[in-house]
This record gives C-alpha cells, sequence and structure tokens, in this order.
C-alpha cells in the first residue's frame, strides 16, 4: 500500500479494513515486544481496529494507530474512539499528532456521506504528559475539544468531523 503521509524518516500507511495476515502478525509482535500489549489474544483482535501504520526508514512498524466505533453521551451519536501507540525510540515531537491527522482524514473521506457513520473521533488521554501545557496545546492544535474528565480522572477530548452536525 501506498504511503498516505510521511513525517521525518516514516512512511505512514491507511490500512483500515486491508490487514493481511502478515501484517497482522507483525502488529501482535510489535505490541507485545514494546509492552504496549501483553495478552496476544487481545493483540490479536485490536488488529482489525488499526487505522494507521507508520514504518521506520528500516522498513520496521514505528507506529500504531488504532479505532473503534462506539456511543457516546446523551445525543445518540457515535464516535470512533481513538488509540496510538508509537515504539519508543521513535518518540519524535511530531510523529503522533501526524498519526492523529491522517487518522482523522481518511475516516472523514471514507465515511463522510454515511448519515450513520460515526461523527468524529474521540480520545481518552490515559498519558499524563497530555496533561501538561504542552500537552494541552498540543492537543488544541490537533483541533481537539476538552469534553472533561472520566471517573478515573483522564481527560476526555473529540475531534468532529463537521463541526455543524451536532
Amino acid at each position: 500500500m501506498p504511503a498516505i503521509s510521511t513525517f521525518k524518516n516514516h512512511r505512514i500507511h491507511w490500512v483500515r479494513e486491508h490487514t493481511s495476515t502478515a501484517l497482522r502478525s507483525h502488529l501482535i509482535a510489535f505490541w507485545l515486544e514494546n509492552g504496549a500489549l501483553a495478552d496476544p489474544l487481545e493483540a490479536w483482535r485490536r488488529t482489525f481496529e488499526v487505522a494507521c501504520v507508520a514504518i521506520d526508514e528500516g522498513g520496521r512498524i514505528a507506529g500504531v494507530s488504532s479505532v473503534h466505533s462506539a456511543g457516546f453521551g446523551g445525543n445518540g451519536a457515535s464516535y470512533w474512539f481513538y488509540r496510538t501507540f508509537i515504539r519508543p525510540d521513535c518518540r519524535t515531537i511530531g510523529l503522533a499528532p501526524r498519526m492523529f491527522a491522517c487518522t482523522h482524514e481518511q475516516l472523514a473521506l471514507a465515511y463522510a456521506d454515511e448519515p450513520q457513520a460515526p461523527a468524529g473521533m474521540m480520545l481518552i488521554a490515559d498519558n499524563p504528559k497530555l496533561e501538561s501545557p504542552a500537552g494541552i496545546r498540543l492537543s488544541q492544535r490537533a483541533g481537539l475539544t476538552h469534553l472533561g474528565y472520566t471517573d478515573s480522572g483522564q481527560s476526555i477530548w473529540h475531534r468532529l468531523f463537521n463541526e455543524s452536525a451536532l
């Protein structure tokens, strides 16, 4: 698959609904070897939620974004709940936001004409660095709006595909 974007020495590929057996195998190994997930069965299940994969100059997975659709709030709207994991040695400023932007753009393009499709992307910030002033600015620059906090104190952010839709 051709890259949809690049960032420094990384190529970002849109793979949603196109993960092969070989790619799933690489994704599982990536998550397990880097401590993102401990359960191989959960890692396999999540391979079907992968949206974008960043590949480094050596051809190795550097980062993965994934989404799953679920309802949120009392208005009946559904959202794509977003996750990302970047390999520790690839955590340079800018790769994670680029993956978020690519995922948002591709989901908006893929489902824009479907009235029942999710209204946007939701992000539950489980990284304490995102709670810092710099992290908040980064989230705002990515077009995210802060909605509040989960019961466990994690920030809830979202970005709609069409701001006038809700």
